[in-house]
C-alpha cells in the first residue's frame, strides 16, 4: 500500500506538469467561498475553500494528455485552490483515504479493482491512517493554486509501478471525478471537476 510518494517522484511530477492548473478545468466546480467577510471568513474550513481540479497526464507523467494507448500508464495530477481570502491548511496522506475516484467508460460505471476496495475498507475499520501514515501538511495562500499530489488511475500490471485503481482499461471514452478528502484520515470530501480522456488500440 502506498502511503508516503517519494520527493524524487513529486519533483518530477511538479515539473512535467507545471501547465496543468490551467488545463482540462472548464467543467470545475463552482467557489465555495462566500462573498461578505467576517470572523469565519477569516478563518475558512478546508472543504468550504478549497477547489479541487484533476487533470490526465502523459504515462510516466509527462505533459497533459487526453489521449492513451491500451495498456499505457494513466496518472491523475490533482491541484488545489484557495478561493478565500485566507491561508487554508490542506493535508496529503494516502491514496485509500483521501481520493475515490469515479469513472465511467461510454457513460457506464467501471468498477475499481477488488484489492483497492478491501485495502480501502480495511485501512477504515483498523484506523491504519492513524496509526503508520505520516502526513504533510499544505499550505495554500489566498487565491493560490498548487499542483499537490497525483495517483495512478490505471496501468499494465506486468510494467507498471504505481498502485492502480483500476485494471488496464480497453478502448474507448472515459471521464473521471474524484472525492478528495482535504484533511489527513477523516473529514469532509469535495468532488472535483470531470477530466474526460480517451484509450485507443
Amino acid at each position: 500500500m502506498k502511503t508516503v510518494k517519494s520527493a524524487l517522484t513529486v519533483s518530477t511530477m511538479l515539473a512535467c506538469v507545471a501547465a496543468v492548473g490551467t488545463t482540462q478545468q472548464t467543467n470545475s466546480q463552482q467557489s465555495l467561498a462566500p462573498s461578505s467577510t467576517t470572523p469565519s471568513d477569516r478563518t475558512p474550513s478546508p472543504a468550504r475553500a478549497i477547489k479541487v481540479s484533476i487533470a490526465t497526464v502523459g504515462s510516466a507523467f509527462g505533459p497533459p494528455t487526453e489521449r492513451y494507448k491500451a495498456g499505457d500508464q494513466i496518472p491523475i495530477a490533482i491541484t488545489m485552490t484557495n478561493t478565500s481570502n485566507a491561508d487554508v491548511l490542506a493535508c496529503i496522506s494516502s491514496d485509500l483515504y483521501q481520493n475515490l475516484p469515479s469513472l465511467t467508460k461510454d457513460g457506464k460505471p467501471v468498477p475499481v479493482m477488488n484489492w483497492q476496495s478491501y485495502e480501502r475498507t480495511n485501512a477504515q475499520r483498523n484506523h491504519i491512517c492513524e496509526k503508520e501514515n505520516l502526513p504533510q501538511a499544505i499550505l495554500l495562500k489566498p487565491n493560490e493554486s498548487k499542483l499537490v499530489d497525483w495517483f495512478v488511475l490505471s496501468d499494465n500490471p506486468e510494467a507498471g509501478e504505481g498502485e492502480a485503481w483500476y485494471d488496464p482499461l480497453p478502448p474507448g471514452k472515459y471521464e473521471l471525478t474524484i472525492q478528495r478528502r482535504l484533511e489527513c484520515c477523516e473529514g469532509a470530501m469535495v468532488e472535483s471537476n470531470k477530466a474526460s480522456f480517451e484509450v485507443v488500440p
